[in-house]
């Protein structure tokens, strides 16, 4: 792709006293007399163009002016570019990926005459245009100027590197020094901390914790376990009487068992007295008949004096009666009758006991076989009455004492069995009730007991209610086994602190070479392993470079040995030989010579060093050599050129030719801009244009 310039705009500065704008066509003539802009215009365009700073492949001697304006370019992009003062320049596309040559901008313009390719050299050509145009080699000695002396000297022998210690050979041992510090200190760090003691005790540290962490699980879930069994067991003791009540029931049984005992002792007492009962009637009876019988016996027959009292009131009447006493007469009447009626009625009672002394042999009999002893008297009837009449009276309240306890007992009993068949669902005789309690407050204890058991476990295991756990975790509690492992992880982190003592010193040491600030083993080892990996990419690049221009010096130093060859070819490449000939009309060769200057040969194969030829002869000769060497450096492709009165030093007759030239060019698709001052030249453009039509473009300077 052809490059062009599409449109041209220069702010008015210096000398030029009006913006310039041109929209340019395929030969374009600036023309202007001095002081109207047109060395400004030139060194305007150069500046937005290209490089003119110490970054620039030409020096180009500009002034300084004040200049701005834009030019817009096509062929570098698929879209024309814009270049400024301050924006990129063709050097930065040419590097990019247009494969031209940085230092075209030599060739594509003539600056104020200066129609020499290369200033201070002999023949104005030098070999560096040489190289650059025609073998490579400008390049090559752009690439050998980037490789240190150091490394023009080095060698690679059996893989290893050999040459002066200084440069970038210095580096290298310096980064392998490095490299090595941090390898060892990288070593001592794995050996320490990574795979060392510390390393073993760690990851011993983490198993124990990590099993440390299943068995918390299994103990929240034997906890919660724990707590299932006690709620079980509560709610049957629950089921189960209170000690309060087996105490009351206890307490009935007791009460019910004395009742009962008291009860057969005092009914075998009253049977005894029962049998004294009957004993006491017979005596009351006896003692009665007794009484009566022994009575009858001391009236057996009527007493003398009874009938002498009577015959004494009798005589008492007798006495009364003749003396006219009527109340003694009474009196003595009443008591001789009374009298008398005693002694008939004793008289009675001696006939009738005459009858009862066998009813009393009887009853002495009797008394004898009931007490086994004699009856004697009334006196040992009326004591043994009065005897058996106590042992009555302590009978009789004791049948009453014993009706009340059998009701007491039966009552108590019932209420005792009830209250047994209410604990155990069945009822039990009475002989078992002690055993029952015994097994109720047993069951109880044992609960009780068994409750307490478990609630110690659960305390001890301390785990709050809300963190119990009710899906197996897999691991069963095992609280000798937690133990242990408590004990050995206290053991362990007691000799990892040790360790990690000892490790202090090599932590100090990462900190130091890292530069860190960090505290912690993994972001120092992180950030040693970084710097080890940058030191070792540091060591790899500096070997790398190393190796690269080692073996690039190698690859220059062949290439070179063929450059005078290339050169040699260069040299006869029609770009070079037309132009030549058709500029200056003699010759038609062009050779170097060992020295590398330039000869030129005419047709008659008479040969002329550049050096020696004429001025006017020799700045054809850089317009031949300039055209040519532009038109290889592009390949093929077709650029501009900005010529500033390149063409004044040029005899009249030979500038036909140079124009003519010119305009060959235009035609094989080269933008020409010609800045002149000088009439006649003015003149062969604007004749030579007129079969360009509108690709020719002319603008005059006032």
């Amino acid at each position: 792709m052809a490059i062009r310039i599409d449109r041209i705009k220069v702010n008015r500065g210096g000398p030029l006293a009006s913006d310039f704008e041109l929209e340019p066509g395929d030969l374009n003539l600036i023309y202007g007399h001095n002081e109207t802009g047109k060395t400004y215009i030139v060194e305007t365009m150069i500046n937005l163009l290209f490089r003119t700073g110490s970054r620039s492949p030409a020096k180009w001697n500009l002034r300084e002016w004040d200049l701005g304006g834009r030019i817009i370019v096509s062929g570098l992009k698929d879209d024309p570019v814009p270049l400024t003062k301050t924006g990129r320049k063709l050097e930065d596309y040419w590097e990019e990926g247009a494969g031209l040559p940085r230092d075209l901008s030599r060739l594509l313009v003539v600056k104020a005459g200066e129609t020499v390719l290369a200033g201070g050299e002999e023949d104005g050509v030098g070999r560096g245009i040489l190289k650059n145009c025609l073998s490579g080699e400008g390049l090559l000695d752009k690439i050998a100027a980037r490789i240190s002396g150091t490394l023009q000297e080095a060698t690679v022998q059996d893989h290893m590197i050999g040459g002066a210690q200084r440069g970038e050979v210095k580096t290298k041992i310096q980064c392998k020094e490095r490299l090595d510090s941090l390898n060892a200190l990288l070593r001592d760090v794995e050996e320490g901390y990574a795979s060392g003691e510390a390393y073993s005790l760690r990851k011993r540290k983490e198993a124990i914790e990590a099993q440390l962490k299943k068995l918390e699980k299994a103990k929240r879930y034997h906890a919660a376990q724990l707590h299932k069994e006690i709620q079980a067991l509560r709610r049957k003791k629950g089921e189960l009487p209170a000690e309060e009540e087996l105490s009351k029931l206890e307490a009935d049984v007791r009460i019910h068992e004395s009742r009962k005992k008291e009860t057969e002792t005092k009914s075998a007492r009253l049977k005894e007295l029962e049998g004294t009962s009957e004993n006491y009637r017979w005596t009351e009876k006896a003692l009665g008949d007794y009484s009566e019988i022994i009575s009858k016996q001391a009236v057996s027959g009527p007493k003398p004096i009874l009938i002498l009292f009577a015959l004494l009131f009798f005589v008492g009447v007798v006495v009364t009666g003749f003396l006219g006493l009527n109340i003694s007469l009474v009196i003595c009447g009443i008591g001789a009758l009374a009298f008398f009626i005693f002694y008939y009625m004793g008289m009675r009672n001696a006939l009738a006991r005459a009858g009862e002394s066998s009813e009393l042999e009887s009853l002495k009999a009797d008394f004898s076989s009931r007490f086994g002893s004699e009856l004697t008297n009334r006196a040992v009837l009326q004591a043994k009455l009065e005897k058996l009449k106590e042992n009555h009276i302590r009978a009789t309240s004791l049948r009453e004492e014993v009706d009340k306890l059998t009701l007491e007992t039966n009552s108590r009993k019932s209420s005792i069995m009830e209250t047994l068949k209410a604990f155990t669902g069945a009822e039990r005789p009475q002989q078992q009730w002690r055993d029952l309690i015994r097994e109720l407050r047993n069951s109880i204890k044992q609960l009780e007991d068994k409750i307490h058991s478990l609630d110690r476990k659960l305390l001890s295991l301390a785990v709050p209610e809300g963190e119990y756990l009710e899906k197996h975790p897999g691991t069963e509690w095992d609280a000798e086994r937690y133990d242990n492992l408590e004990c050995e992880l206290k053991g362990t982190e007691e000799a990892l602190d040790r360790e990690m003592k000892k490790l202090e010193l090599l932590k100090t040491r990462i900190a130091q070479e890292t530069g860190s600030k960090s505290t912690e083993w993994e972001n120092l080892i992180t950030e040693l392993r970084n710097m080890l990996e940058e030191a070792a990419e540091k060591y790899r690049d500096i070997t790398a470079e190393i190796l690269a221009k080692i073996q690039v010096k190698t690859a220059i130093q062949e290439f070179r040995e063929e450059e005078n060859t290339r050169i040699a070819d260069g040299l006869k490449r029609q770009e070079l030989t037309k132009p030549l000939y058709a500029l200056t009309g003699r010759y038609h060769r062009i050779r170097q010579e060992d020295d590398g200057g330039l000869v030129l040969m005419t047709v008659e194969d008479e040969e002329y060093h550049l050096a020696d030829i004429s001025t006017g002869a020799r700045e054809q000769i850089y317009l031949a050599l300039r055209m040519g060497f532009a038109s290889i450096a592009m390949e093929g492709q077709t650029a501009f050129l900005i010529l500033d009165d390149a063409f004044q030093h040029s005899d009249w007759d030979r500038r036909k030719n140079i124009i003519a030239h010119t305009l060959s060019l235009v035609k094989n698709g080269w933008q020409v801009f010609y800045f002149a001052m000088d009439d006649h030249i003015r003149d062969l453009f604007l004749d030579a244009g007129r079969v360009l039509g509108d690709s020719f473009r002319r603008l005059e300077l006032c």
